[in-house]
């Protein structure tokens, strides 16, 4: 018999070695395995932080929480809020200005006063009822001149007293009754205004309407001012003409005989 070598027998013997604990190894592992599955997970599991408290914000000022709670203009809004003077010029523009003739000033004036203070008793259009009538020349007859017919006015019959004739002599105007004097209820242009409308109006006066406008021009300009005159107590028919006079309209003649 041939004679094996000791090192191959040995390297046979750890050959079968070997192999035989492989089945042992292999079993050793689903066990193994399985031991691990069940075992419990020894790390813990991080617990969640708790919250933090909230920090209180600063209190918000009255002014400051009214701005905040106000509506905001819409941005239409607001654009059509920048046309808006726009179309106001616009619109001022479109209207309709009245007249300036006449719409102002001495005669102006005197027709609001004799419409409330005259009429009742003259007639609403100078045709007279319990005083004598505007009309008809009845009022040139009674007061020739203009400054004749203001101290009238402004004094009444007060004035002159009962039974006492006033105005021109050929008229025979005699005071019968109570005419009152508006000389404490009117200013000195509503006093001039209603004379000039009863005798430019009601009368047809040509003349007397353009000293109303000469009047007019005068005060406006500053060459007239009737602030003081006309005190019932003490108003002449020379006051009245020099207050006429500033007007530079007609003549000295012309305003002191009619």
């Amino acid at each position: 018999m041939t004679e094996i070598p000791e090192h191959l027998l040995k390297r046979s013997r750890q050959a079968r070695g070997s192999t035989a604990d492989e089945p042992t190894d292999k079993a050793a592992e689903p066990a193994s395995a399985a031991g691990t599955a069940s075992a419990p997970p020894t790390d813990e599991v991080p617990s969640a932080p708790e919250p933090a408290e909230p920090t209180p914000s600063a209190p918000v000022a009255p002014y400051n929480a009214a701005a905040n709670d106000r509506r905001k203009i819409p941005w239409w809004a607001a654009s059509a809020l920048i046309l808006l003077p726009i179309w106001a010029i616009t619109y001022v523009g479109t209207l309709e200005r009245p007249p300036e003739s006449g719409s102002a000033g001495l005669l102006a004036d005197g027709a609001h006063v004799y419409e409330a203070s005259c009429a009742a008793c003259h007639g609403a259009g100078g045709e007279g009822g319990a005083g004598p009538a505007m009309t008809d020349g009845e009022v040139f007859a009674t007061f020739p001149t203009v400054a004749e017919h203001i101290v009238w006015v402004v004094s009444g019959s007060t004035g002159v007293g009962l039974g006492n004739p006033y105005g021109d002599d050929a008229a025979g105007r005699v005071v019968a009754g109570g005419m009152p004097g508006f000389g404490d209820a009117l200013t000195a242009e509503e006093l001039i205004g209603v004379v000039l409308y009863e005798r430019a109006h009601l009368s047809h006066s040509e003349f007397d309407e353009g000293l109303a406008d000469a009047m007019d021009e005068a005060i406006h300009s500053g060459d007239l001012d009737l602030e003081g005159h006309l005190d019932p107590e003490t108003v002449t028919v020379d006051e009245v003409l020099d207050l006429l006079r500033s007007a530079s309209f007609g003549t000295d003649d012309q305003l002191a005989n009619g």
